[in-house]
C-alpha cells in the first residue's frame, strides 16, 4: 500500500514528525507532500519547508519521499495511485476540518484516510504557536517544538 502525508508543514514540528514516526511504522513508505494552501499565508517557503523537512527526517530517509506539489494534493493522490492519506489530528477542532477535508478526498480520488493522533508530549504542538515564537522572536521556546536541525537551518534564515 502507498501511503501519503500531506500538509503545509509551515513548518514541520515535532508533532508532525511524530504523526510521520507513526505512519511509517504502518506503511513501508510515506510521500510527504509540501501542499500550498492558499487559503494560509506562508512563513517559509515551499522550497524552505522542503529543506526543513528533509533536515527534520534524516533518521527516516529510506522509507519516505519528500515532494513539494504545487496542485491539488487529490489530483497528486491519483496521479501516484496512493492508497492511503494519513492525517495527524489533536483534538474536535481538527477532526471537523479533517471529515471536511475527508469527505472532499472520498470525491475527487480514491484513497482512504487514515487518523493519527500524536503522543501525549506533542498534543499542543501546532506550526502557528511555532509561527507565534517566531514573530515575537522567542527562538528559544519555538526550539521546543522544533527538531534541533531544522531549528539551526531556520535561525541561518533568520540571519540572511
Amino acid at each position: 500500500m502507498k501511503a501519503i502525508y500531506p500538509g503545509s508543514f509551515d513548518p514541520f514540528t515535532l508533532g508532525h514528525l511524530n504523526i510521520l514516526e507513526r505512519g511509517v511504522r504502518l506503511f513501508e513508505h510515506v510521500d510527504v507532500v509540501v501542499a500550498r494552501n492558499p487559503a494560509k499565508t506562508s512563513m517559509f517557503t515551499p522550497e524552505q519547508r522542503h529543506q526543513i523537512i528533509m533536515l527534520s527526517t534524516e533518521h527516516l530517509a529510506d522509507s519516505i519521499r519528500v515532494i513539494e506539489y504545487p496542485g491539488v494534493v487529490a489530483d497528486y493522490i491519483t496521479e501516484n495511485q496512493i492508497d492511503v492519506i494519513i492525517r495527524g489530528i489533536r483534538g474536535s477542532t481538527d477532526l471537523d476540518y479533517e471529515i471536511k477535508l475527508e469527505q472532499y478526498n472520498r470525491k475527487a480520488c480514491n484513497a482512504e484516510t487514515i487518523y493519527l493522533t500524536p503522543e501525549t508530549e506533542h498534543l499542543n504542538t501546532s506550526s502557528t504557536l511555532v509561527n507565534m515564537f517566531l514573530k515575537t522572536r522567542k527562538i528559544e521556546l519555538a526550539s521546543e517544538y522544533m527538531a534541533p536541525k531544522a531549528m539551526s537551518y531556520m535561525r541561518s534564515l533568520n540571519n540572511k
